[in-house]
């Protein structure tokens, strides 16, 4: 069924007239009646009458895909592409961002930690705030206004010892007066 359509545009100076072949279908998604092109048609388009139509009908003939991997923090199981399955390097996939940060942490999955992780004198002020969650202020004189001035002091002066009873949060003037004594004022 071929047609001649003729439409005037008001808005332009000149009239342009159009020509096009047309042909009567129904919408896949309202079921209405319109006219596609009959090249559209032969693109394999042409099924919707409008954009909209279009993307109503793709969005409810979705499926979502079957996971494929588990969480390496949470075990909850999730679909990844095969693209980001081969660029894991360590082969542990994690569900979200906030669960590969943690399982980065001290105490997490060791075989994403970073190499120096682990190392005795390095990580005592993570264990005593994140692992034993210790506050941030001075346990003596309870300073708290600037984090950086807290300091992690081991009352046994050994740092390898990271019991939580040897572990004491101090600010810096404190463990100064801690390690020097007070100073006399005369």
């Amino acid at each position: 069924m071929h047609r001649l359509v003729i439409v005037e545009y008001e808005n332009y100076r000149e009239r342009k007239l159009l020509h096009m072949s047309l042909r009567k279908i129904n919408c896949l998604q309202c079921e209405k009646e319109c006219f596609v092109e009959t090249r559209e048609i032969n693109r394999g388009n042409g099924k919707f009458c409008s954009r909209n139509c279009s993307s109503q009908h793709r969005v409810a003939n979705m499926t979502t895909p079957t996971p494929n991997v588990k969480c390496s923090y949470c075990s909850i199981e999730f679909y990844i592409n095969n693209s980001k399955k081969e660029n894991s390097r360590s082969g542990l996939y994690f569900c979200c961002r906030e669960h590969k940060d943690l399982a980065q942490r001290i105490g997490g999955i060791k075989a994403i930690q970073p190499d120096h992780y682990g190392e005795i004198n390095s990580n005592y002020r993570t264990i005593a705030f994140r692992v034993y969650n210790k506050p941030q202020k001075c346990e003596r004189c309870e300073y708290s206004v600037n984090e950086a001035a807290i300091i992690i002091h081991h009352k046994d002066r050994n740092r390898s010892n990271n019991d939580i009873d040897n572990l004491e949060v101090l600010c810096c003037n404190c463990h100064a007066i801690e390690h020097w004594g007070e100073v006399d004022k005369n």
